[in-house]
């Protein structure tokens, strides 16, 4: 295959998810809205307590009626701060949301796979049947990701260690640059492979995960750079967003609270755009390849040659007459 075709089927694919989150995009603002309303939950404990301890301060209004990332950052080293039981309800809802994302999962890809409006509850019928198998594909992924990790703490390491003996000053620097480079390179790789677990799972109805698992690895493998060029470029949609909210976000007094707040529901909405947009993506190639599989077997798989076999004959015995002598003349 030439390289323009190649680069004009990625683009297909990335237009082919594009286009199909935006026909199911009900799924995205369902999503959202669950987000908003535990988001709301986990930050309430948090408001209460800025409210209690610097709602009659001077300095507290800072963040009472507005948000400053220096003052907050200042009053998280107080020791009379006490924003425990608060981290807690945060980190509750946010484990939550993890759950509820991963419930789910399993009626997105279905949506996505049928391309239609499932209603309520063949969708859910659809995410509790791949809910166990899902978490199943959770529990394999934290094994790359936790030595994703462990290589980054020896990176760091490494990097500092190289910093000091260096003459120059930047050595350390650019080598943990290097190393986050590369080490996101295969994170992403990570997060394409289980993505294609799950939607091979949705797909041909699979209980055997660790099959699974093996299977999606060799697609992934054999298709690397097609799927990986597919996320990065959608996670560079989605970056663009992100860092121009946080710049604006940076720009905007203490007391803009509406705008921060739709500023923030911007960026939320645009990286859960982006994160079903790769699901949606890698759907459309799943069915690309699983319909171009049948073809390439029946091209590579040698066909058993056909046996003729022979047709039997039943041989009539011919009758037993005197030999005719030439000399001899029949009768009349």
């Amino acid at each position: 295959m030439k390289a323009g075709d190649i680069a004009g089927q990625r683009k297909g694919l990335l237009s082919a998810g594009a286009a199909l989150l935006w026909r199911r995009q009900e799924i995205l603002w369902w999503v959202f809205a669950v987000n908003v309303v535990l988001g709301a939950l986990g930050t309430l404990g948090a408001a209460r307590t800025l409210n209690a301890a610097l709602g009659y301060s001077l300095a507290g209004n800072q963040l009472v009626k507005g948000f400053d990332l220096g003052m907050l950052y200042e009053l998280i080293r107080l020791p009379d701060a006490d924003f425990l039981p608060s981290r807690f309800t945060a980190y509750a809802c946010a484990c939550l949301f993890a759950v509820f994302v991963l419930f789910v999962s399993g009626g997105i890809l279905e949506v996505f796979r049928q391309d239609r409006r499932l209603n309520t509850g063949d969708f859910f019928a659809a995410s509790g049947a791949f809910f166990w198998r899902f978490v199943r594909l959770a529990l394999f992924m934290l094994v790359p990701f936790a030595l994703l990790r462990f290589a980054y703490r020896d990176v760091r390491s490494w990097a500092e260690y190289l910093g000091d003996k260096a003459v120059a000053d930047q050595v350390g620097f650019l080598i943990l640059a290097a190393g986050i480079i590369v080490l996101g390179l295969l994170a992403v790789i990570v997060r394409v492979w289980f993505d294609i677990a799950k939607v091979r799972t949705v797909a041909e109805n699979e209980s055997g995960m660790w099959r699974t698992v093996w299977m999606a690895y060799d697609m992934t493998l054999h298709h690397l750079g097609t799927l990986l060029w597919i996320y990065l470029r959608i996670s560079l949609v989605a970056a663009i967003p992100l860092l121009i909210g946080l710049l604006i976000w940076t720009k905007l007094p203490p007391t803009a609270i509406p705008a921060t707040l739709i500023l923030l529901e911007f960026v939320i909405v645009s990286q859960l755009a982006a994160r079903l947009w790769q699901l949606a993506s890698a759907t459309a190639w799943y069915k690309q390849y699983a319909e171009a599989l049948p073809a390439e077997l029946a091209c590579t798989t040698p066909q058993p040659e056909e046996v003729i076999e022979p047709i039997e004959t039943t041989v009539v015995p011919e009758p037993d007459l005197p030999p005719l002598n030439e000399f001899e003349t029949p009768p009349a």
